[in-house]
């Protein structure tokens, strides 16, 4: 057998050497050429080796390589200009906001080795796109590179949250996610892009995106993105719009576990963290904010915070600021009914109960021909406001209260409530504001003024001194 088979060998080794010596000058060939981890270094490569590489040890790869891929998919590498935008992106809105907040060494410990970039999305089979991917607490892939803009805040603000996202998933595998996040919620879903699943869905349940709905680990990324990037005050208005107190006191649960976890396990402090993302955004790339919707009328209105609201026509204000022609065309009009059956309306005041929900409208009336005394006749109402945008609605509930100033209200010569107020209330719907609008944030008045207008017609509206609790 062992001269059978050298015998073989031995053939086979001729028939090689006979066939190699056929196409000798095909030999000729420098294979290194081919050998694609030899480059040309550029200008960006020294960019990336001395803002990244040399201080921080990490590599940002983004020559083509498909093996940093799902080999099935077809993504394309980054255009060349877009890499310099990207790497500031992940310096100035990553890196550098986690060195001043957790320490040289935390950055050293915990930050992925290496950045691959590609320029296009990758596309999934259930519809989906993929922004990045966490790879063994050692990679971060990013996806889009070739659509970064420095100059569209949003956008930059899209892709930080994908690196803060992955980079939670790295420190979870570092540190686990604390037992008491996975009790808070069990509403997680199999299939996050259900049809049933949708945005108001899941803010319903108390989290703050579709995918958080994913499994606990997404949830918590998720919890850590939107805190850090889109910000304390979008979390707050966020948190108010959720109607149900059960899930809003879990997604408040949750925000407690995620500062906990950076304090306890990485000794840093996350609201300074945010507040540093948030210096970032706004001066690096003029991101904006939302308004503080927790300082609206309409969520104080949510938050039963308004004690009182009042009408006096005779006001100076009024003179100064302006009122409403069509609110003031109905009040006329009640009046003129009020003079012909004897009486006169001196005020109308809104007073919001401490029921919530209940508004009693309360018009302070006296004879046609004197000032005193001033009687009340009441009316209740009940009503529902939107804490995130104002819109409320009045209802006339029935039946009337009982006592003397609900009989005044039913007083039978005071019928011009049903034929003007109670239409002019009921049948619209407002939004509750700051008015009037000739009074700025910067003043010393505002907020001391408030009334609603007509959604729909800025020109109909009604305001007076507003009361808090």
């Amino acid at each position: 057998m062992k001269i059978k088979l050298i015998h073989i060998l031995a053939i086979a080794s001729l028939i090689g050497l006979a066939a190699c010596n056929k196409s000798d000058e095909n030999l000729d060939v420098d294979l290194s050429q081919y050998n694609y981890d030899n480059f040309q270094k550029t200008e960006i490569d020294d960019y990336l080796y001395n803002t990244l590489t040399k201080p921080y040890n990490i590599e940002v790869v983004y020559r083509f390589d498909r093996s940093h891929t799902d080999i099935a998919k077809n993504i394309s590498p980054p255009n060349i200009e877009k890499v310099k935008p990207a790497a500031d992106m992940i310096l100035k809105g990553f890196l550098k906001p986690y060195e001043l907040l957790g320490g040289e060494e935390m950055i050293k410990t915990y930050t992925p080795k290496q950045f691959v970039l590609f320029g296009s999305h990758a596309y999934n089979d259930n519809g989906s796109v993929t922004l990045g991917t966490a790879d063994g607490g050692r990679r971060v892939v990013l996806y889009d590179v070739n659509n970064i803009s420095e100059l569209q805040g949003n956008d930059i603000k899209r892709r930080l949250r994908t690196i803060h996202h992955e980079f939670t998933h790295i420190l979870n595998q570092m540190v686990a996610i604390p037992p008491s996040f996975r009790t808070i919620t069990a509403d997680h879903v199999d299939n996050w892009l259900a049809a049933e699943n949708t945005e108001a869905e899941a803010k319903r349940l108390g989290f703050v995106s579709r995918y958080a709905r994913s499994n606990f680990g997404e949830d918590f990324a998720e919890m850590v993105a939107h805190l850090l990037i889109e910000g304390q005050v979008w979390f707050d208005n966020y948190v108010a719009g959720i109607e149900e107190q059960e899930y809003r006191d879990r997604i408040r649960l949750k925000e407690s576990v995620v500062r906990e976890y950076f304090n306890s396990y990485f000794n840093i402090n996350f609201g300074e963290l945010q507040a540093e993302m948030y210096r970032v955004l706004t001066e690096e790339y003029n991101a904006t904010f939302p308004e503080d919707i927790t300082l609206t009328f309409g969520y104080q209105l949510a938050m039963n915070r308004v004690s009182t609201i009042t009408i006096d026509p005779t006001a100076a204000h009024y003179t100064t600021y302006g009122s409403s022609a069509a609110f003031n065309t109905m009040l006329t009009n009640y009046n003129n009914a009020m003079v012909a059956a004897g009486w006169r309306m001196r005020t109308m005041q809104l007073m919001f109960t401490t029921t919530p929900g209940k508004m009693t409208l309360r018009i302070g009336f006296t004879t046609a021909t004197t000032t005193t005394p001033v009687y009340n006749g009441d009316y209740d109402f009940s009503y529902t406001v939107n804490a995130t945008n104002g819109l409320i609605t009045f209802t006339k509930m029935l039946p009337e209260g009982t006592g003397a100033t609900y009989n005044n209200g039913r007083e039978t010569r005071l019928p011009p409530f049903e034929q003007f107020l109670l239409p002019y209330l009921t049948g619209r719907q407002f939004i509750a504001n700051y008015l009037p609008t000739g009074i700025t944030p910067d003043s010393p008045l505002y907020r001391t003024f408030a009334g609603f207008r007509e959604n729909g017609v800025a020109t109909n509206y009604f305001y007076g001194p507003v009361i808090y609790r």
